[in-house]
């Protein structure tokens, strides 16, 4: 059997806390990358292994990492 790699199960509310306090800088790119404005979709805080990004863009397999103090 294959291992999860995408959004495993066991970070589920670890990702869920990141989205619910989204720092300035996250709340900002957001703002540009939602709802397709860029012409692709993007995800916030999406799992990948046992990683988190901030944003992730699964057609053109783009991670985007905003740098802050939690960094």
């Amino acid at each position: 059997m294959l291992e999860q790699i995408f959004n495993r199960t066991e970070y589920l509310e670890r990702r869920r806390e990141l989205r619910s306090q989204p720092t300035e800088s996250e709340k900002r790119l957001w703002q540009v990358l939602r709802s397709g404005q860029l012409g692709v979709k993007f995800r916030r805080q999406h799992g990948i292994g046992y990683y988190i990004a901030d944003f992730y863009c699964a057609s053109r397999q783009l991670v985007i990492e905003v740098d802050g103090d939690s960094h």
